[in-house]
């Protein structure tokens, strides 16, 4: 996988690809954006409640003590 790293400006949800770029023009790319965290608002806080979900997967033993367990098999 090929990768570039440049700085531009966001317009109506458009990026315009330097020139010295051009080779990219017409072709599918994977997207990171990264932007300072001030200009971002702060996204709602998740509504997902797990507190009356029955796990019974370390019901007979606690996990911290079966991960211990585990990494005594290496």
């Amino acid at each position: 996988m090929y990768s570039i790293e440049f700085e531009a400006d966001i317009k109506n949800g458009v990026v315009t690809i330097p020139p010295e770029y051009d080779e990219l023009q017409n072709h599918h790319a994977h997207i990171v954006v990264m932007v300072k965290d001030s200009l971002i608002k702060e996204l709602p806080a998740s509504t997902l409640d797990f507190s009356g979900a029955g796990i019974s997967a370390f019901k007979e033993q606690g996990a911290v003590e079966l991960q211990r367990e585990m990494r005594d098999e290496w």
